[in-house]
């Protein structure tokens, strides 16, 4: 080999080496010190409050609520054409950017594979990488013909989806805080009219914010960008809530502009710094460019995504296979649980006539506490919640499932917790 070859073949492996060094995750930076929305609460962060929702809370608002559930028990499976059918298909796809799509064609298998979810429901990632909020904000951007070709690929057709995952981010965002945050909530705005009118029998849309990206290196979508896009979907939905007819869900008040939007799973923690519920975010968890997730992180979103669509109260009706009643000698009206808004005590009433558990579960279908055992002899029993988790810590104020197993079956009443 000529001097001038090898001189050249030389320069070209330092420089692949120096851009694969550039590229490498900065592993070091393990926390940035923000906190995340769901533990933030009432505090703030550069002078605007945490929380899921207004007022510092990760609750959604109840009468929110009680419209999304009203939606949810109104889904039923269609056909291509967008008509009821009982053989058609509940679809789910979703919608974003390359991290969404890894993210997305990882809970597709565990769906699919999922006992608890119902026959009927399909889930088609329809999200495509190199697509910022920017480009799939246009009506006329080509990704639209992706997210019908996928849908076609798949035996589907536009007028069948009727729920949404939608995960975005700003490309290389340099505006700062809140700027570059009220950018992302107008794109998004404009993404869920968007869907509207492309796919309008969506119903139901869910969005999430980005994971971490404290071990990013590079600019496409750092921190505190990453953290900061919490914000705006938060505001999206807190406009919806409030009125803004341009994203109106309900015939009743007007036009209906875009689905009805809530939070799907929060999924930001500071790195190695658990989150209150114990999620975090280490450097393994991602590529070599510290911002799309390695295989690890795919399976911690997919997870949180299977949960979510377990417990989810707007979900659970087209999503869950309907749960059975305990025992054929047991109905559903032998649980009972007294108050179901609670700031003290729950008292449990049941008839067993086999071996039981009581336990508490979240809405994502985490055990919350074991609270008791016994062998059923036919006659009315009774147990007592004092609101404390396992540990023996009390419980955050929201919802959740008090369960009676016996035989392999359950059955559950949900309880209400307010005040600490």
């Amino acid at each position: 080999m000529s001097r001038h070859r090898l001189s050249a073949l030389v320069l070209a492996l330092a420089l692949v080496c120096a851009d694969d060094s550039a590229r490498a995750s900065n592993c070091s930076v393990t926390s940035t010190g923000m906190i995340p929305l769901t533990d933030l609460g009432t505090g703030s962060y550069q002078g605007f409050q945490g929380g899921l929702y207004a007022g510092g809370s990760n609750t959604r608002p109840e009468a929110h609520g009680r419209a999304g559930l009203s939606i949810a028990n109104s889904i039923v499976p269609l056909d291509t054409l967008g008509g009821s059918d009982p053989h058609g298909r509940v679809v789910i796809i979703s919608i974003g950017m390359s991290n969404t799509t890894q993210e997305f064609s990882t809970f597709v298998p565990k769906a699919v594979a999922d006992p608890q979810k119902r026959a009927e429901v399909l889930p088609i990632d329809c999200a495509k990488g190199g697509q910022a909020a920017s480009d799939i904000a246009d009506p006329n951007a080509a990704y639209w013909d992706t997210v019908y070709t996928r849908l076609r690929g798949h035996g589907s057709a536009p007028l069948q989806p009727q729920v949404v995952w939608l995960k975005e981010a700003l490309r290389q965002p340099s505006s700062g805080f809140p700027a570059a945050t009220v950018t992302l909530q107008t794109y998004l705005g404009t993404i869920v009219r968007i869907l509207k009118q492309k796919l309008p029998n969506v119903r139901l849309c869910y969005l999430t914010s980005r994971i971490y990206a404290g071990y990013a290196s590079s600019n496409l979508n750092p921190e505190p960008y990453a953290y900061e896009s919490g914000f705006a979907v938060k505001w999206l939905i807190d406009q919806q809530i409030n009125g803004e007819p341009t994203l109106n869900y309900d015939p009743a008040i007007g036009p209906v502009e875009a689905p009805w939007l809530s939070w799907g799973p929060y999924l930001w923690a500071d790195g190695l710094h658990a989150r209150n519920d114990g999620l975090t975010w280490s450097c393994s968890d991602f590529q070599s460019d510290g911002t799309h997730p390695s295989t690890s992180g795919r399976n911690i979103v997919a997870e949180s995504l299977l949960a979510f669509f377990r417990g989810e109260e707007t979900a659970v009706p087209w999503y869950r296979v309907p749960v059975v009643a305990v025992a054929p000698a047991t109905t559903a009206s032998d649980l009972a649980v007294a108050p179901t808004l609670a700031h003290g005590r729950v008292e449990i009433s049941f008839t067993a006539r086999s071996p039981w558990r009581i336990e508490i579960v979240d809405l994502a279908g985490r055990r919350v506490r074991d609270v008791a055992r016994g062998q059923g002899d036919g006659v009315l029993d009774r147990v007592t919640w004092d609101l404390h988790d396992q540990s023996g810590a009390r419980v955050r104020s929201g919802a959740y499932w008090v369960r009676l197993d016996q035989d392999g079956r359950a059955a559950v009443r949900r309880v209400t917790v307010v005040g600490r």
